[in-house]
């Protein structure tokens, strides 16, 4: 399952779990028309993917289908598109594309079905890249308990309309935590960010090996990360989650992002106790 599509099914289920709280209910949901969903990525390290898939049932958030067959061009203002090419993964297209920070990209894909032919576009500029000052752990009692968690430094520029996506993956495992702001209160500071994460049991463990990616990201992509995040966390007014703003134009759900990137990793207290494999021990 696509990352996206987890995050959208998790909201789902925790707002369905909010309400079994207070009383036990029975919902009749009526299965919705299929549903088909973009995650396109362009970075400034050599990152072009893009992902078709098409979404289920409302029960279904395993059985998700990606989709072969689809025609995929990444193109930079004022030059010929760049075809992207299938890769080993179903539905997921790829080429060697780089992104340049400054420059704005036009998606397309097209697919055509047994019903009629599908054309999804979108369009992202890629902001200036933000560097990551530093990445270290932190310990302090969030949530009644004491705890280990990621926090980050960076710089926010001068100029406003700033906006940050953060990445976290744990030995590898990526967490579907939504991490993002924008900088209508940090403009041009010093900022750290603590990778909070809401959940009774989670810390970080000694010699857990972290690995954070500040995106530097437009508004557009801001925008369908916020409203993913307030769908997870319960915060729009309606009684179940909608779906999250998309930059994708002609019917699909999901986004396309060409953003600048910078990552750093680090790991939790480590000493001879700690195992790691032969990549690990390289970083």
């Amino acid at each position: 399952m696509s990352s996206l599509l987890k995050c959208i099914g998790l909201i789902v289920i925790s707002s369905l779990l909010f309400v079994s709280c207070e009383r036990v209910i029975q919902v009749n949901i009526k299965d919705e028309p299929l549903r088909f969903v973009v995650e396109g990525v362009l970075t400034d390290d050599s990152t072009c993917r893009v992902r078709l898939s098409q979404t289920s049932n409302f029960y279904d958030t395993i059985n998700l289908t990606g989709i072969n067959g689809a025609r995929v061009t990444i193109a930079e203002d004022g030059k010929s598109p760049v075809l992207l090419n299938p890769s080993g993964n179903r539905g997921e297209y790829r080429a060697a594309f780089t992104g340049i920070p400054g420059r704005t990209y036009h998606l397309r894909v097209e697919y055509k079905d047994s019903v009629a032919n599908h054309v999804f576009t979108a369009t992202s500029t890629m902001p200036q890249k933000v560097k990551l000052d530093s990445l270290y752990i932190s310990e302090r009692i969030f949530l009644g308990k004491m705890r280990m968690i990621a926090a980050i430094r960076f710089q926010d520029p001068p100029a406003r309309g700033n906006a940050y996506r953060f990445v976290q993956r744990v030995d590898g495992e990526l967490e579907t935590t939504v991490f993002v702001t924008k900088d209508d209160l940090i403009n041009g500071r010093s900022v750290i960010e603590e990778l909070l994460i809401f959940n009774d049991e989670y810390t970080l463990k000694k010699c857990d090996q972290v690995d954070v990616e500040l995106q530097s990201i437009d508004q557009p992509n801001y925008l369908f990360w916020y409203s993913l995040n307030q769908g997870s966390l319960g915060s729009s007014q309606s009684a179940s989650p909608g779906n999250p703003a998309t930059n994708i134009k002609g019917g699909a759900l999901g986004y396309f992002s060409a953003h600048a990137v910078s990552s750093m990793n680090i790991s939790v207290f480590p000493d001879s106790t700690c195992s790691y494999s032969e990549e690990n021990s390289r970083r």
